[in-house]
């Protein structure tokens, strides 16, 4: 341990070059308390633009320390090289952590819990010095490469099928690493179109996860029977359905090839919600997350505004790291239904200002009939795309039925 540090430190000592990879190192990566000690100064000495010679970085030191110090400097025998070393370095480390935090894992808490616990000290010993710049040719190699595939298979979007046909349009799919925000009043039915995509990425052999902190498995699965019937929503509920529905019911969900999993579990954090996806993505494997709601997500800050930032971040960098899309719902203020005009605008969604930020896309599914007292039986209805990093901004026609709770396209092209 103490050569590969010896080595490192001795290179950032003699040459001036090697100091650029100072904000890459962290001085707990050093065993030895000298070295930690000396690496600490040098880092914060360079984030301040000062000088960094023996003098400043031994002041204090006993006179055993400073020749050791002097030796480590002098002592180099290779040219300028050490960014090879430096994961090296951090991967010691983040496995000695790693052995003495599972050595005190609690292993009497539930299976559940203890999996979170596991996951979370999984994602605390990841690399972080490994990730190098790539050279804008390479990528432009390869993204024509993937380009090329897809023109050859017949694809004409960038992502996998939403399902629906405009918004495969519009979004080029659900695209993995995006973080979707799918906002509005309550009583629009955010809720029933996040499980009417849900089902329609499905069908195509998707592989989905839909995360309900609101919602039961039970109310959830209630719903999904009036997508795949022609049966009204409340005949379930209540358990009135006629000999032919109850035949319908069951003929359905046995003729069904349509799979995604879901997750009730309330009052969850912001890292058990990560864990409990990468050990979904790991046993199942997965493209679509949907999480019904951020605002009933817990984090750790104590200020609601900050912890909204914590928890949008969060997702934003999950969906990224597992390549996945993550489309997360959330509450809208009660601003747009004091304007004339009820569409929903990016500035009613409360805590608004971190969710904008992070969102790659933003919807709002909007109902017009429900503030103006219409009552149909198939109701027209919009979906607004109110941000889309991925190309322009559209108002998409649907169609909501109330008493199936389900929001289907409106294949007539008015794009």
């Amino acid at each position: 341990m103490n050569n590969l540090e010896e080595y490192i430190l001795g290179q950032l000592l003699f040459y001036e070059q090697t100091r650029a990879l100072l904000p890459r190192i962290k001085p707990a990566w050093f065993a030895n308390k000298l070295n930690r000690t000396v690496v600490d100064r040098m880092i914060k000495k360079y984030f301040n633009n000062e000088p960094i010679d023996y003098m400043s970085l031994t002041e204090g030191m006993s006179h055993d320390d400073r020749v050791k110090v002097i030796f480590i400097g002098q002592n180099v025998y290779n040219v300028a090289n050490i960014s090879d070393y430096i994961p090296q370095l951090e991967h010691r480390y983040l496995q000695k952590q790693l052995i003495e935090d599972l050595g005190q894992l609690d292993l009497t808490l539930p299976l559940t819990e203890l999996m979170a616990s596991i996951q979370t000290l999984l994602d605390n010993s990841r690399f972080t010095t490994i990730h190098d710049p790539v050279s804008i040719h390479k990528l432009s190699a390869a993204m024509v490469d993937n380009i090329t595939e897809a023109i050859k298979r017949g694809d004409r979007i960038t992502g996998k099928s939403t399902g629906w046909l405009s918004l495969d349009r519009i979004l080029g799919g659900w695209n993995a690493g995006d973080f979707i925000v799918m906002a509005a009043r309550p009583g629009q039915g955010k809720t029933a179109l996040a499980l009417s995509l849900m089902y329609e990425f499905a069908k195509q052999q998707g592989k989905g996860l839909f995360l309900s902190l609101e919602m039961s498995s039970e109310q959830l699965t209630k719903r999904y029977f009036s997508i795949i019937t022609k049966i009204v929503n409340w005949k379930i509920r209540n358990a009135t359905l006629k000999d032919n529905e109850l035949q319908e019911l069951c003929e359905s969900v046995n003729a069904s090839d349509v799979e995604f999993f879901v997750d009730d579990e309330p009052n969850c954090t912001i890292q058990q919600l990560n864990s409990k996806a990468k050990i979904h993505k790991a046993k199942h494997g997965l493209d679509l997350l949907v999480i019904d709601y951020i605002q009933l997500i817990k984090g750790t800050k104590r200020d609601r505004e900050q912890e909204i930032a914590e928890i949008s971040r969060s997702l934003k960098l999950l969906a990224k790291e597992l390549q996945i899309t993550v489309v997360v719902l959330a509450q809208l203020s009660r601003k747009c239904e004091e304007r004339s005009d009820k569409r929903p605008m990016l500035s009613d969604i409360r805590e608004s200002g971190s969710i904008e930020q992070d969102a790659d896309v933003v919807l709002f599914p909007f109902r017009p009939a429900y503030y103006s007292g219409e009552k149909h039986e198939i109701e027209e209805a919009e979906v607004i795309v109110a941000k889309n990093r991925h190309g322009e901004c559209h108002t998409i026609p649907v169609h909501f039925t109330g008493s199936r709770t389900m929001y289907t396209e409106d294949l007539t092209p008015r794009l």
